[in-house]
């Protein structure tokens, strides 16, 4: 009887112990290990390919294309250009 009690309390304790490490884990990973969004990118210049310029959509709607970095391209709606 004993020796039963004495398992179910390491196997309960053990388990215990991994589920709350892998939680730190976890939170370690969300918290610190996400890279920080920036509130305001600051435009890229780019040598060649896309450039900070105008674009239409098939609506006629106008769109400032805005470089962040290497692959992160914002499109800022621009009213004041659209197309009728």
């Amino acid at each position: 009887m004993f020796e039963k009690f004495k398992v179910f309390v390491s196997n309960s304790v053990l388990r215990n112990i991994m589920d709350f490490t892998i939680l730190i884990a976890l939170l370690y990973y969300v918290f610190l290990m996400q890279p920080a969004q920036k509130e305001n990118p600051a435009l890229k210049e780019y040598k060649d390919g896309i450039q900070n310029h105008l674009t239409w959509s098939i609506k006629g709607e106008c769109f400032f294309v805005r470089p962040n970095d290497d692959v992160t391209v914002y499109l800022v709606r621009v009213p004041d250009c659209d197309r009728k």
